[in-house]
């Protein structure tokens, strides 16, 4: 695991992670990107809010890997919401400090080009493209 801790200490604007099947690496990204959610600036309100695109070919590739990690981490039943039409969740997670993190996850699809179209106009924190090379 020592591969996916220097890819979780990086603070670079583009990083990416490779490793057999099996290693961690869906795992890896998941806690990556809820870390990084619990580190952002909170609002006036002292919630710190962040949107994220979570991206792979197609949705039935996300639907049967992707969410289900996500899922498998961080349970609708105690994170959040999970909207199944909309293919996005909604996580709200108390950090280590007692501040609240909101964070929202729009899990997408690039297989057609309207696809692609729509995320161009996301304001994001972040995205995880899953499977990069597939994409």
């Amino acid at each position: 695991m020592p591969t996916i801790q220097r890819f979780m200490e990086s603070d670079a604007r583009i990083r990416g992670l490779m490793g057999p099947f099996g290693s961690g690496k869906s795992s890896g990204c998941v806690m990556d990107l809820v870390r990084r959610g619990l580190r952002q600036k909170p609002g006036e309100d002292g919630i710190r809010r962040s949107r994220w695109a979570v991206i792979r070919n197609t949705y039935p590739q996300l639907r049967d890997t992707t969410v289900r990690t996500v899922h498998q981490w961080f349970p609708p039943s105690v994170y959040g919401r999970w909207k199944v039409q909309e293919h996005t969740y909604h996580l709200k997670i108390k950090g280590e400090d007692g501040i609240t993190a909101e964070m929202e996850i729009l899990f997408r699809a690039l297989d057609r080009p309207d696809q692609v179209g729509n995320l161009l106009s996301m304001e994001l924190t972040g995205a995880w493209v899953n499977e990069a090379r597939e994409v």
